[in-house]
């Protein structure tokens, strides 16, 4: 059994991703995706170039680890026409949909 009086409580803050993440940041993607990705994309993450992201960092860890990441979020934002999954919608597999077919005016 655990002693709550021994254990100490995680304290998680995020904060912008930055260039000193490069090489956490790239460990942790590799871990958790079944997808190896380039060098590039993690250079454009800790960048900020196309690509919104934010680190999760336990500040309640010793010494220099208190800002390490440890976890993440990534998104990059295309306009439909030219993302990968309006390619998918164009193929014919799927039935269309309109936004403006479904906004009352």
């Amino acid at each position: 059994m655990v002693n709550p009086k021994g254990s100490s409580q995680s304290k998680i803050c995020y904060r912008p991703i930055r260039p000193s993440d490069f090489d956490v940041l790239e460990r942790i993607h590799g871990r958790l995706f079944p997808i190896r990705y380039e060098s590039t994309f993690f250079q454009d993450v800790v960048n900020g170039r196309d690509i919104v992201s934010w680190g999760a960092v336990d500040i309640s860890r010793p010494n220099d680890q208190s800002d390490e990441l440890i976890g993440f979020v990534t998104a990059r934002i295309v306009l439909a026409k030219e993302s990968e999954v309006r390619l998918s919608l164009d193929s014919g597999l799927f039935p269309t949909f309109s936004f403006e077919d479904k906004v009352a005016t």
